[in-house]
């Protein structure tokens, strides 16, 4: 099979399942369905006529409810005015604060395997990338070798906690090293909660505003659409101290200037009346213990993740081939698509994994599960 690249591969498997009729587990969204309480909302805005642009910055209603949602939650203020910003999804968040802070000859830690779009923006920048493998066994972070890393030039650190695409929680007593690490430092934290509403087994919220030293040097990056199950709407948010902030919406402003205003003033209705952010956690959660408890009955081996909706799985119980070429002949012979862990690292390291997305209806859980038994 040719090399490809992991864009390529996406739209093969895509392809495959298409074709062969296979469940697809590759892709990177679930299947739930928007609330219908929402899309009313967002019908009504546009019917209303409300279709010109927002404020850069974003909805003021909106940037409300997050800084509110963090204070309750975290015990942290964000001022809606100068430290929240509305952005299109997550990885535009992402892409402005890493272009924000970011010169030529900085150099920004990654811990692998990681979200295939941070390395990209490091580099568009003329930055280096430095790459933290975590521990293959259980994704676990050795700080005695995280700190041999870091040298005059780190500028930044980039976490990742609910992780895609492994599901692990960074724990406290990790956060609490990595602030006595950054002690006396200058070097910032971009802090991707893109999956921080999917959180399961009654832990905890998580954000990196639970530690108030760690916050007044980071970005904290959220996303609407991943957490209301909306993923083409392409809704985010930032958060950071104003400092940081200003530097954020400068560009901001010139990359897309602002965000879609009739989805935001949707947003801000149905968030107003919720106190919980995702609707379907819960499900989420049923769905993970569901489909865990069929793939039991396989070769493959996997720990239940703490967060998002993505399972890693591991195959060396079944097969010698490489990650790429396994989840090929899964798709092709097998019909169940998914992804090989090696794409979300820089050098392609293969450790017989593949990441499966569970945000399914149970039929297609239990027949990709059926499929998966077979091997």
């Amino acid at each position: 099979m040719s090399k490809l690249s992991s864009t390529n591969l996406v739209t093969t498997f895509a392809q495959i399942a298409a074709e062969k009729k296979a469940v697809n587990l590759s892709n990177d969204h679930s299947d739930f369905p928007c609330q219908p309480e929402l899309l009313e909302s967002l019908v009504k805005h546009i019917s209303d006529g409300r279709n010109k642009y927002a404020p850069s910055e974003g909805v003021y209603a909106l940037r409300e409810l997050i800084a509110k949602r963090y204070e309750k939650d975290f015990g942290i203020s964000f001022n809606p005015e100068t430290e929240v910003t509305i952005t299109a999804g997550a990885i535009q968040a992402i892409y402005t604060a890493i272009s924000s802070l970011i010169k030529e000859g900085d150099e920004v830690i990654v811990f692998e395997p990681a979200f295939e779009t941070y390395v990209p923006a490091i580099e568009a920048r003329g930055a280096r990338p430095i790459f933290f493998q975590l521990n293959p066994s259980d994704f676990s972070v050795d700080w005695t070798a995280f700190t041999k890393l870091i040298t005059s030039k780190t500028k930044l650190i980039i976490l990742n906690c609910p992780h895609n695409p492994t599901g692990k929680i960074m724990p406290d007593e990790s956060l609490e090293h990595l602030q006595r690490i950054l002690n006396g430092t200058k070097i910032s934290i971009l802090s991707d909660e893109a999956f921080a509403d999917l959180i399961y087994d009654d832990r905890p919220a998580f954000s990196i505003a639970r530690y108030p030293k760690l916050a007044e040097r980071s970005i904290i990056v959220g996303s609407l659409g991943k957490a209301l199950c909306v993923p083409g709407w392409k809704i985010g948010y930032c958060l950071a101290p104003e400092p940081i902030m200003d530097l954020i919406r400068q560009v901001h402003r010139y990359l897309i200037y602002s965000v879609n205003l009739p989805i935001q003033l949707a947003l801000a209705d149905y968030l107003s009346g919720h106190q919980c952010w995702s609707p379907f956690r819960l499900e989420f959660q049923q769905r993970r213990d569901y489909f865990s408890s069929l793939l039991a009955k396989t070769r493959f081996t996997f720990d239940k993740v703490e967060g998002g909706y993505f399972q890693i799985l591991n195959y060396k119980n079944i097969s010698t081939e490489s990650d790429v070429d396994f989840c090929y002949r899964l798709a092709n012979e097998h019909g169940v698509s998914a992804y090989p862990l090696s794409l979300f690292y820089h050098d392609k390291i293969d450790q017989s994994m593949i990441r499966v997305c569970f945000g399914k209806d149970e039929q297609d859980l239990n027949l990709a599960a059926k499929r998966l038994a077979k091997l």
